[in-house]
């Protein structure tokens, strides 16, 4: 990703998103059950940059990467959530567009998300 990327407005980002990060526990069983902790919402612009879904010969993931621009926020991470009408988008680059602190580009996968709790 390039830091000279030129700057969104703010009447660009249109989609109301909510943010999530992922907790993982033990469960009674011996399992792992996760658990998902709001970090908040945000406004944000959408955008289908690359790929398709569905999957390759041996299991393969070639899945689309879709890239979120928002608000800067530093509390996001790689590996966190965002939710955007009902599907979850896991982040797995994060770009601090032009080092300003003003907007994060977070690039990031849909996901497929089951037997997870709103905490």
């Amino acid at each position: 990703m390039s830091i000279h990327r030129k700057q969104p407005s703010l009447a660009s980002l249109r989609n109301r998103v909510s943010l999530w990060r992922q907790i993982e526990t033990d469960n009674a069983s011996g399992g792992t059950e996760f658990t998902l902790a709001a970090l908040g919402q945000s406004w944000a612009r959408l955008e289908v940059k690359s790929g398709q879904d569905g999957y390759t010969g041996a299991g393969t993931s070639n899945a689309t990467q879709f890239e979120f621009t928002l608000r800067y926020d530093a509390t996001l991470k790689v590996g966190d959530l965002i939710e955007w009408q009902g599907a979850h988008y896991q982040i797995d680059h994060l770009e601090n567009l032009g080092q300003r602190n003003a907007y994060l580009v977070c690039g990031a996968k849909h996901i497929e998300w089951e037997g997870a709790h709103h905490g």
